[in-house]
């Protein structure tokens, strides 16, 4: 006679579930790995870093390049005790997934919804390639997972939810909106010793992080977030300029777009509020998403809100054979068929897709690519930073800077148009129109001077000013006078003033020596060659 199952027997085949789920995502990751090219930004960084050269992109010029100050020190201490930073970061981007993936099954409300998840992930682009493209995302999801389990399963240990939210704010800035709604609620349902342990807990990482990057780069800021987001857009102009990004992941990632719309509108039409406020967390991040103008890597900044989502349908919905759940499991894999499905075709985009990154950048820093070289060196950028790098270049102009820059090594110093890279360029109004997430400046005259001299050559007077203000921010000693009154004085509007005083063309896309062949919204440096570079010493 069969014994009934008791809690012990239950809570083994729960277990067990969750590692089969946890194995069949981890090999989906594993299958389609590949580093994307903004990754390597990140990547000179920490080799500079371990190399005993500082967080800095260009030997001796402290700018923060990155937008993951938490990922970037994980990769950092990774990097540190391996030696490399490309398996290293691959493999701290999996075990992040298997995290992630884990947690969201173990609370799953049943076996049949966590299976339903478990498909949705798999046919989710947006999960699936940035989980592995080494870049913030895979410690995000892991992140706002582990927020959403303290929030729904330990309301009475708020602080566990604090510090889940603290971290998930310096993994990157803008992530903090998903989880503020329900932050707030939090700190205004606590009273007395409680509230200002919460307080403390949740403000504690990014006070300490930008305590740092206030006095190592001068801003508590990225400098990136100055080259995408002071974009020169009015709200309507970044409202119209993110609707492709939106289409593309309705037309390309159907599951990922229909999870997050159906979590938030469930979410917010709840009576309770369980799941009310990270419902309204997500909206508010989609609406970030429309101010900032959307972005040029298809279902990047999708991935994390994804994630919230399902994790969100996950803790809430039980799925029943006889009922919902053929309804869900058909959906889910029609949409995530319809084009192709990125864990059998590796990369089923490669042409009509031009927001894909994983397209074009799998063949060459594929984890299990067979092919691909130890320097990257089958790709055309890796194979002119090599070069550079060999024939002893000492400035260039290029605007793709990752994989290049990567290669190159910090003895080419590579002006950055777009610049990501660089905290003058970045305080200066686009070219108008851009395209999204790329920003190009114009060099102003006397810029590619001053930078090949070493000495102030700009011709305008106020940006001259500007000018000084940033190299002092970045070459000076850290607490010499000088450099902390510049700090000072461009964090508190004096960037801004002398933008607007400044007499120069931000439309004067001109390299001398070089003329401009095309003046379309995705040119760079008045090309549309992406290979191109200038060699300026």
């Amino acid at each position: 006679m069969n014994r009934p199952l008791d809690t012990a027997d239950v809570e083994r085949a729960h277990a067990l579930w969750v590692v089969i789920a946890s194995v069949v995502i981890g090999y989906a990751v594993v299958r389609t790995a590949a580093v994307t090219e903004d990754a390597f930004i990140t990547f000179r960084m920490i080799d500079n870093a371990v190399n005993g050269h500082g967080l800095v992109w260009k030997i001796g010029e402290r700018v923060q390049t990155y937008t993951h100050p938490l990922w970037a020190l994980l990769l950092l201490v990774g990097a540190s005790i391996t030696g490399e930073v490309y398996h290293t970061a691959l493999s701290l981007a999996l075990a992040l997934t298997l995290v992630t993936v884990g947690l969201i099954a173990r609370f799953s409300a049943g076996r049949i919804t966590m299976l339903w998840t478990v498909t949705a992930l798999l046919f989710s682009e947006a999960f699936i390639e940035y989980s592995s493209a080494s870049l913030e995302n895979a410690l995000a999801h892991a992140l706002v997972v582990a927020a959403l389990v303290a929030w729904k399963f330990l309301p009475q240990r708020p602080l566990w939810f604090a510090v889940c939210a603290g971290l998930l704010a310096i993994t990157r800035h803008d992530l903090g909106v998903l989880v503020a709604p329900a932050l707030l609620a939090t700190f205004l349902r606590l009273h007395g010793t409680p509230r200002l342990q919460f307080a403390v807990v949740t403000v504690l990482p990014l006070a300490l992080w930008s305590a740092f990057a206030v006095i190592y780069y001068g801003s508590p800021w990225p400098n990136s977030a100055y080259a995408k987001l002071n974009n020169g857009m009015t709200l309507a102009e970044s409202f119209h300029a993110s609707m492709p990004y939106f289409r593309d992941l309705a037309k390309y990632d159907a599951v990922t777009a229909l999870v997050i719309v159906v979590a938030c509108v469930r979410g917010l039409m709840q009576a309770s509020w369980g799941m009310r406020l990270p419902a309204l967390g997500l909206a508010l991040y989609l609406v970030y998403l429309g101010v900032a103008g959307g972005d040029y890597m298809g279902g990047r900044l999708f991935s994390t809100p994804f994630v919230m989502a399902i994790t969100m349908l996950a803790f809430s919905v039980r799925l029943r054979w006889w009922a919902t759940a053929p309804i869900w499991f058909t959906v889910t894999i029609a949409l995530g068929l319809q084009r192709g499905w990125l864990v059998r075709d590796v990369y089923p985009h490669a042409e009509p897709r031009k927001l894909s990154q994983h397209a074009w950048i799998y063949p060459h820093s594929g984890w299990l690519v067979a092919k691909k070289d130890a320097d990257f060196n089958g790709m055309p950028w890796a194979q002119q930073g090599a070069a550079a790098k060999r024939e002893g270049h000492r400035i260039v102009v290029k605007c793709a800077v990752g994989l290049y820059g990567f290669t190159a090594g910090p003895s080419v110093d590579i002006v950055d148009p777009l610049a990501l890279t660089d905290n003058f360029l970045s305080r200066l109004p686009p070219k108008k129109p851009s395209y999204p997430g790329h920003y190009e400046r114009a060099l102003p005259p006397g810029y590619l001077e001053s930078r090949t001299s070493g000495t102030n050559r700009l011709a305008d007077p106020s940006l001259a000013r500007l000018y000084s203000l940033t190299q002092t921010i970045a070459r000076a000693p850290l607490f010499d006078r000088e450099r902390l009154d510049a700090i000072w004085a461009i964090n508190t509007g004096e960037a801004r003033r002398l933008v607007r005083a400044a007499n120069y063309d931000p439309n004067a896309i001109i390299l001398p020596g070089y003329p401009v062949e095309s003046r379309e919204v995705v040119a760079c440096l008045g090309r549309l060659d992406p290979l191109f570079t200038a060699r300026i010493k």
